[in-house]
């Protein structure tokens, strides 16, 4: 059996930064079956999604673009559809606080996306989503 990486991000917090969401992240390998270790810790199974696109990385900056699609079957994702026709782009970058000088590069790089990339500040307290 593979490792598998888990990634929990932390609560996002979009008051610490004005122009950015910051949150931490827990990044752990699993040898196991990772389902069944979320069980184990405690997690109930919410819904199944395929994020499907590509991932680039320049110095500490991480862009990730990519669709996400919904599993119309648990377990099943040979017929994923697209819930949105839009891509999401989503940069990332580990710093160790928000004082880091590194941070001007991803501010940077937003600007220069500006054109091309609608940007917006994503604020989970205000997420109109219903499950």
């Amino acid at each position: 059996m593979g490792v598998t990486l888990l990634e929990y991000q932390g609560i996002a917090d979009t008051q610490a930064h004005e122009k950015l969401v910051t949150r931490s992240v827990v990044r752990a390998h699993v040898q196991a079956n990772p389902a069944k270790f979320l069980t184990d810790l405690g997690f109930k199974m919410d819904y199944e999604v395929v994020m499907k696109g590509k991932r680039y990385k320049s110095k500490q900056i991480e862009t990730t673009i990519y669709k996400v699609q919904k599993v119309p079957k648990l377990g099943d994702t040979s017929n994923t559809t697209d819930i949105s026709s839009q891509s999401l782009v989503e940069m990332t970058m580990q710093v160790h606080n928000l004082a880091d000088p590194s941070i001007v590069q991803l501010l940077n790089m937003a600007e220069t996306l500006k054109p091309i990339v609608k940007l917006e500040k994503y604020d989970p307290n205000r997420s109109t989503t219903n499950k």
